[in-house]
């Protein structure tokens, strides 16, 4: 099942890589060079919502794939609809704060511009936001169909959109003149309907598993909530403000046009990351019904499969620095200028972040996870620390340096532990 999920993933993977590739000058050719920043900008804040779930996702995908690789379909569902029914409350009270919010914010003071008037930016944040709190709720659909090692599908779901959206914006170059709020709707209304046909065919044929009001547990609720807020930590710093926060900083030290800029080389050196995912993602659960078993041959071998696998990946990226200009060019031609140090500073950040979920997917995955939630924490309260105080002065390639930065000091420190555990020598915290 495992390498049929790789195989699949692979195809799906592929067409999502295209299509990202794809999007971006036709999106680019839509929307001005600082429409598209804002886009950027407004796409990272959007992000933020799927943390504040307080890692009740994760928590929930852990136990799910427990109880089902014990057959006790109805502990999982008494898991799914415990947080599905606790994930619901949430994106109603942030629906609730975030309307607030965007109509006492200055909003062209936030994203830094005047191109787009308030209105416009108001209405296009209404959309997103109701649309991405209702994925909020409906994304766990795709992690019910990780749970059963069905990694692919969840693959499926995400890529579907894509290509939707790609293909929306390209017929809106063709009917329609430059229009922020349609490129807004575009990219956030199609996960919605994906996700909630999604469930259509997936408790049709797990009925076992279908979410009901009266399968809430308080006791389902404490473990997964406990579960979950070490993982809404670890969301909530290293991948909340290093990850999503680097469109805003770069917004305010260098302005929207600096965002367009760096999303252009992150955008092609997370070609990195699509790949190496391919093999990585089933593995979470992988490593979660073999610890199970109890199987940690299994666990060792294909964590160091793993490890090499990211070794390839890291030359690669030596390669896309060196071509980089040539497919900047011809990928978004002329119109944007990507230094080869901002190139150079995003692949290392890439393969630091890479090489860090090699090491936190295996711990996640056998829910050891509290290392993780120190290491998450201090590492960001250093890198906001540096931000702040080095203000404008570190300009776009000083903030990828800083993220670079983090994202290696956690890997040696996870990797570390890895170590520990599949050589049974974890013991206190580092097994905890």
């Amino acid at each position: 099942m495992l390498y049929n999920n790789i195989i699949l993933s692979f195809v799906f993977k592929v067409t999502g890589l295209v299509t990202s590739l794809l999007i971006v000058p036709i999106t680019l050719n839509y929307l001005d060079k600082e429409q598209y920043g804002i886009w950027m900008t407004l796409s990272s804040i959007l992000m933020w919502f799927s943390y504040f779930d307080i890692g009740l996702g994760n928590g929930m995908r852990n136990y799910l794939a427990q109880a089902i690789s014990e057959g006790d379909y109805e502990r999982g569902r008494g898991y799914l609809s415990t947080t599905l029914i606790i994930i619901s409350a949430i994106a109603i009270l942030l629906c609730f704060i975030t309307t607030i919010l965007i109509f006492v914010l200055d909003l062209n003071i936030v994203f830094n511009t005047q191109v787009l008037g308030l209105t416009q930016l108001r209405n296009a944040l209404l959309i997103a936001t109701v649309c991405t709190l209702i994925v909020f709720v409906a994304k766990n659909i795709g992690l019910v169909y990780v749970a059963l090692q069905k990694y692919a599908i969840n693959d499926l779901l995400i890529v579907t959109g894509n290509v939707i959206a790609l293909l929306t914006v390209f017929i809106l170059t063709k009917t329609t003149e430059c229009n922020f709020f349609l490129v807004v709707a575009t990219f956030t209304i199609p996960p919605v309907l994906i996700f909630l046909f999604a469930a259509i065919p997936l408790f049709r044929k797990h009925k076992a598993l279908r979410p009901q009001l009266k399968s809430f547990d308080r006791n389902y609720a404490k473990q997964i909530v406990t579960k979950g807020l070490g993982f809404f930590f670890i969301q909530i710093t290293s991948c909340l403000v290093i990850f999503g926060g680097s469109n805003l900083f770069i917004t305010q030290t260098d302005g929207p046009e600096a965002v367009t800029t760096y999303n252009i080389a992150y955008k092609f050196f997370n070609l990195l990351v699509i790949g190496y995912t391919i093999i990585l993602s089933p593995m979470w659960n992988a490593y979660t019904d073999a610890y199970v078993k109890n199987d940690f041959t299994w666990i060792r071998n294909n964590f160091y499969r793993a490890l090499k696998t990211w070794t390839l990946t890291f030359f690669a990226g030596i390669v896309m620095i060196a071509i980089s200009k040539l497919f900047y060019r011809i990928w978004v031609g002329e119109f944007i200028e990507v230094p080869y140090f901002l190139s150079a500073c995003v692949m290392l950040y890439i393969s630091f972040f890479n090489l860090n979920n090699c090491a936190t997917f295996l711990v996640n995955g056998l829910n050891k996870i509290q290392v993780q939630i120190i290491t998450s924490i201090v590492v960001t309260a250093l890198y906001i620390t540096i931000i702040l105080l080095m203000g404008n002065s570190l300009k776009t390639s000083g903030v990828v340096i800083c993220m670079a930065g983090s994202y290696a000091i956690m890997s040696v420190i996870h990797l570390y532990q890895c170590h520990l555990i599949i050589n049974r020598k974890a013991s206190g915290i580092w097994n905890k």
